[in-house]
């Protein structure tokens, strides 16, 4: 059976990459072949060097980055926002064929959004609107740190509101330090019983960095996604 899913956020900067890369070499552990695709990457310092997309390319193993990244922006915005700051635009059915195509072609396909479920993504759509059109899962990384049980239930709220599956929420250690006074994941659990919740993850700033692998490997969110 083929696999889709999709990583989005509570927020941007939230460690989407890290966590993605992570699964992406946990399940290649685990003797499968994923491909990723970040539909669209804004921010691009260089188009031809789509940062997230480069890290997301060399943790599923050199998959080409016209297949992970097909559009790319240099405005740090929503890739809406980028497509009409900089005069261009990239459509909601070009996006949706891309992953299609890719999902024909491979097993296990997961997607990275940009910043949050409701994100614009093309003129009128968000990524909560990829979601139901692929009939794709989401994953949610939230940050572990002050704020991130009213970021994480409102990503919930909007995900379960229009009939998405949740596969469960990775609480990611942030960039950052900040001071944790409470088990996000127990206090999550109460509000939200059902919804697996794991982590924290390691603070890890690099996505190239092979170290949270073994982490997510034990995690169910593995088991979910990959024929075991």
């Amino acid at each position: 059976m083929k696999k889709l899913v999709l990583v989005t956020g509570t927020d941007t900067g939230v460690g989407k990459t890290v966590v993605t890369c992570a699964l992406l070499r946990a399940l290649r552990q685990r003797g499968h072949h994923p491909v990723p695709i970040k539909p669209v990457e804004t921010g691009c310092t260089d188009l031809e060097q789509p940062e997230d997309a480069l890290a997301l390319s060399s943790a599923a193993g050199g998959i080409p980055l016209e297949l992970v990244c097909p559009v790319r922006y240099r405005t740090p915005a929503a890739p809406a926002t980028a497509a009409r700051l900089e005069g261009s635009a990239h459509s909601f059915e070009g996006v949706l064929d891309h992953v299609r195509r890719a999902q024909a072609a491979h097993p296990i396909v997961i997607l990275e959004g940009a910043g949050g479920l409701l994100v614009p993504l093309a003129e009128g759509k968000n990524y909560a609107d990829l979601a139901l059109s692929l009939g794709s899962p989401i994953l949610i990384v939230a940050r572990n740190a002050l704020g991130t049980i009213n970021h994480t239930s409102l990503t919930l709220e909007a995900a379960f509101s229009r009939g998405i599956p949740v596969l469960g929420v990775v609480l990611n250690a942030p960039a950052a330090p900040d001071a944790v006074f409470v088990d996000h994941c127990a206090e999550l659990r109460a509000l939200w019983p059902g919804v697996p919740f794991m982590g924290p993850t390691s603070r890890m700033k690099n996505p190239q960095s092979t170290t949270m692998s073994d982490e997510m490997s034990s995690m169910k969110i593995v088991d979910l996604i990959a024929d075991t």
